[in-house]
């Protein structure tokens, strides 16, 4: 899979599509997993862009399917991380703020700003998250901006991630 294959700019290659029309057909999650466990066996380019795809399942489970499966897949194109945190649904981009967490994925901090003022608290206290697996001075500013949050929630993981980075402790 050494070969690139950044996403197309009219959506999903064809092959991916046809996976794609495929799950959106399959009402039953455990199939869509059991579709999607069989198809990262597949060291094809269209397989890392349908797991990208498939982060729009609106089921955690087969979510969590593909999110650990991005965590350790190499390589992996920046294209397809940047190009999903920018599409809805929320749950998409939260999923593909936690592999940018897991990943250490730097070349994202910059595209964060968006997930950092994103409506859904759950992307921002994902965002907060990831800034604070990378550290660095770019995703303590937007940790900083985080911890003004007006959710509590969204503040207690800038705090944490903070703290994680940076060794500072809130009281």
């Amino acid at each position: 899979m050494d070969e690139r294959h950044p996403p197309e700019e009219n959506g999903p290659s064809r092959i991916c599509r046809a996976f794609l029309n495929k799950l959106a057909r399959t009402a039953d999650k455990a199939k869509r997993q059991a579709v999607l466990a069989a198809c990262v066996k597949v060291r094809s380019p269209w397989v890392e862009e349908l797991l990208w795809e498939a982060l729009a399942d609106p089921n955690e489970g087969v979510r969590d399917l593909v999110v650990k499966e991005l965590c350790r897949r190499e390589p992996l194109h920046l294209e397809f991380v940047l190009k999903r945190l920018r599409l809805p649904p929320w749950y998409a981009r939260s999923s593909t703020l936690r592999i940018i967490g897991c990943r250490r994925i730097r070349e994202a901090v910059p595209e964060m700003r968006r997930a950092v003022g994103d409506t859904n608290v759950e992307v921002r206290r994902a965002a907060a998250e990831a800034l604070g697996e990378m550290g660095g001075d770019e995703a303590l500013r937007f940790l900083v901006a985080l911890k003004k949050d007006a959710n509590p929630f969204v503040r207690a993981a800038a705090e944490e991630a903070i703290r994680k980075t940076s060794g500072v402790r809130f009281s």
